[in-house]
């Protein structure tokens, strides 16, 4: 009998391509006209784009590993990552995002699949952190493509942007380049995702290996 995780897993990508196209837009909505009412909201974004950092690789372990290892060990872990950035927001935003984000990719943890769902996971997972690395540069060195749009230094000033920081680096000292980076990450996932959804002689194959 087909495994129950076989058997819907186009509805799982096609929600993960939904969510991933929501993401972007919220972003690209902080981005492009905020209000002064989001200065928390964009903080809260801009550590997301940090803590993305550590999801990323999360499909990839969610799909090889045993299922005793991915519900007692991994979702635990992820989950102390998720809790310590929370501690630097104002609430419990990022764990609520990844919680979202982790149900989706967990459901391997549940069920023996076959080779080619595995294949489909790595492939993505892969062809996320290639694109998490190459946008991250991108956006830095180009000051997030399109510039500062509706967070120029006047908007975080008026707005007390930097009342709510409450810890450091690049993407909350320029909270405009997490944004944009945010927008063209979570676009590019959606695509990644659905392109595989048309290609699956490439996920199919037994070239793709996995541990």
């Amino acid at each position: 009998m087909t495994n129950i995780i076989e058997k819907h897993d186009k509805p799982f990508e096609y929600s993960g391509i939904v969510m991933h196209l929501i993401m972007a837009f919220q972003f690209l909505k902080l981005w492009y006209m905020p209000s002064f009412e989001d200065a928390e909201k964009i903080y809260a974004m801009s550590v997301l784009m940090a803590f993305e950092f550590i999801l990323i690789h999360s499909g990839v372990f969610m799909a090889v590993m045993p299922k005793k290892i991915s519900l007692f060990i991994l979702v635990p872990i992820y989950g102390l990552f998720a809790w310590g950035f929370s501690q630097s927001m104002p609430d419990n935003s990022i764990l609520i995002i990844y919680g979202l984000i982790i149900l989706n990719r967990m459901r391997f943890a549940f069920s023996d699949v076959s080779n080619a769902i595995k294949n489909k996971a790595i492939l993505t997972s892969v062809l996320g952190a290639i694109a998490y690395f190459i946008l991250i540069f991108v956006c830095l060195f180009t000051n997030s493509i399109f510039g500062e749009m509706g967070i120029t230094s006047t908007f975080l000033e008026q707005s007390e942007y930097f009342k709510h920081v409450k810890s450091g680096g690049a993407f909350i000292d320029t909270p405009h380049i997490a944004l944009g980076f945010g927008f063209f990450y979570y676009s590019t996932l959606a695509i990644i995702q659905a392109l595989l959804l048309k290609t699956k002689r490439l996920v199919n194959s037994n070239k793709i290996p996995h541990a």
